[in-house]
């Protein structure tokens, strides 16, 4: 009965000794794995590895108070994001807003869809747009003439 104890309490042991140094290999693992997503130093890749062997459960939480805060690829998104913040937005189409109404309109727009006010016009040679007040189109030059400026009766 006592040797069925011992053999026991042996067992009980080796377990317990199997189990902390399966832990004590995980952490080291774990800090090396870790180490490699937080930088792309060689010397930060060694001192992790040492730390993660070395003193047992110690050197992890040692590398927890030194590993870098952020991971390389959240560092590629903040840069990402950062970069995405400071340039204009490129939708394709330039606006500007109307001067009468102030709602968003294109810039080659000749006439605001919204309350209908003419900015410029086309020219019949070239089809550019001409400001309302031009007699000549500075494109082609082409006279075009101002357009008359008539009352339309009530």
């Amino acid at each position: 009965m006592i040797a069925d104890v011992g053999g026991i309490v042996i067992g009980v042991v080796v377990a317990a000794v199997i189990y902390v140094v399966v832990l004590w290999l995980a952490l080291a693992f774990y800090v090396m794995r870790d180490a490699y997503r937080r930088s792309s130093s060689p010397t930060f890749h060694m001192t992790a590895r040492v730390l993660g062997l070395v003193p047992p459960f110690l050197g992890p939480l040692v590398y927890l108070v030194l590993r870098p805060p952020r991971s390389l690829e959240e560092q590629r998104a903040l840069a990402l994001e950062e970069q995405a913040l400071f340039e204009p937005p490129t939708d394709g189409v330039v606006s500007r807003p109307c001067p009468t109404c102030g709602r968003e309109i294109e810039q080659e727009f000749i006439v605001c869809p919204y309350c209908r006010t003419q900015f410029a016009r086309r020219c019949v040679n070239c089809d550019r747009s001409l400001r309302l007040g031009w007699a000549l189109c500075p494109y082609c030059a082409t006279e075009v003439g101002a357009p008359p400026l008539t009352r339309t009766a009530r």
